[in-house]
Formats: C-alpha cells, structure tokens, sequence
C-alpha cells in the first residue's frame, strides 16, 4: 500500500545560541519575544535553507504549567499571528508579525508561538514507485512573554525522594518566568556531584522540577545548589536537605 510516513521532529528554541534557532535547514530568530502594552507587536523571521519550498502555519497557544511542570497549550486569541500559513522558496525569507489584544496583569502572561512545517506532495510516492517516503516534519515553538507591570522574583528550591536519585523542585513564586540554564550540586565542603546544563522554565507561580541521579546520601546532608539563570536579580543560589526515604507500608 502506498502511503506517506510523517515524523515530526519537536524542537525548542529556547537554548542559547548565537544566531538562532536551526533545525535541518530552517531556522527562526530571536528565541524569545517581548510583547508589552506599550509595544504591542513584535515580528520573527524564519528562513528556509533548503533546496524546495517549503510551506509553514503559525499558531499561537496560551501556555501554562501543572503541578508536576508539565507544559499545557492551549487555544488563544490573546495574540494574533500573520501569516498564520505562507510558503518560503528555497533560500527565502519570512516574516512573521504578532499583536498583542491583551492588557498585562500582576502576574506574566505566556505563550508560545508555533511553525510547523507543513507536508508537501513529493512525500507521496511517483511515478509507479512503491513502498513509503519517510518525510520529517519540523514544528518549532519560540516563547512569547507579556511582563507583569510590577516584576517580583521569588523562588524556592527543595529536594524530593525519587525512585532513581533525588528530584529538585524549583517553586517559581515571583511574578515572572525563570529559565534554568545550568545547573551545580556540591556537598556543604565544596565537593561537586553533579553539573548540567540544561533549558527547564518556570512559569510565574508555577514549579519545575529536575531529576539528579545521585548516589544515596545521608539523611539531612546539606547540598548547596548553583544555578544559572535568564534573571540575575533571581536567586541562584540555595541551600537543601536530603530527605528521609518515605516508610514502606506494611
């Protein structure tokens, strides 16, 4: 049977880097945006290195946080996107606008802007040919921050049990988001255990969590956390507790 085999490929373009987000031959610039009352509207360029044309929709969803800081979309007409669908020839360039319909709040608003490739015909099989065409999909999601009129940091740092290791949980109790870039667990003497660099976000009010897979560790050792973020004025540095192991049940 003929058929077309899409994979799509998710891509995050919130790591640093020096002159954009790529994946494959596209790429988008900047990785984040700023969208204020008072400037309103913002734009990205996404470009298209490949040798076809290529065809993308843009979407805009509202973004949040659960409990365990697993991210959540949502539909939203809170910002409005144009294009939302073009076509970029091999080598072009585009241009996309966002606006902004919203007042801010006391607390970030957060979204995320997606380009998702869009299948074009040669993935179907030509000419008689049989079998499938594997064709990757690119859907690239740049954040899109609406700052609270009073920013407020705050941020609580704690450590968990877990099944494999400890779970460090990052309790964002400011008014803005907070993206961890990097990461260090040293014992109370300066001993290091653990680096990582890694791109984790915090929405305002909501937590994150990081999984460290370290050795089993006394009870109540003291470990002090190094952490590298997108806000200096935020804490970055603090100092946890090891837990207890939780009782088995009877």
């Amino acid at each position: 049977m003929r058929r077309a085999l899409l994979l799509w490929a998710a891509l995050w373009p919130c790591l640093l880097a020096p002159v954009g987000a790529a994946a494959a031959s596209l790429s988008v610039a900047p990785l984040r945006i700023a969208l204020t009352p008072e400037r309103p509207v913002a734009s990205l360029t996404m470009g298209n290195g490949e040798d076809t044309e290529v065809a993308v929709q843009a979407e805009v969803l509202h973004w949040s946080q659960d409990r365990d800081g697993n991210d959540i979309y949502e539909p939203t007409r809170d910002v409005l996107v144009n294009p939302a669908i073009f076509r970029m020839p091999p080598g072009g360039r585009q241009i996309v606008r966002l606006g902004l319909q919203v007042p801010a709040e006391a607390r970030e608003r957060s979204y995320r802007i997606f380009l998702r490739q869009l299948p074009r015909d040669q993935a179907l099989p030509r000419d008689g040919a049989a079998g499938a065409t594997v064709q990757t999909l690119l859907r690239i999601g740049v954040p899109v921050f609406v700052p609270p009129a009073q920013p407020k940091h705050a941020l609580q740092w704690s450590l968990q049990a877990a099944p494999a290791g400890y779970r460090l949980v990052l309790d964002n109790q400011g008014s803005e988001h907070i993206q961890l870039t990097q990461l260090v667990v040293r014992r109370e003497n300066g001993t290091e255990l653990l680096r990582r660099s890694l791109s984790l976000y915090a929405l305002a009010g909501q937590s994150a969590a990081v999984a460290l897979e370290l050795a089993t560790l006394p009870p109540d050792t003291r470990l002090q956390i190094e952490a590298a973020t997108d806000a200096p004025e935020a804490q970055s540095t603090a100092t946890v507790r090891v837990p207890r192991a939780p009782a088995e049940p009877r």
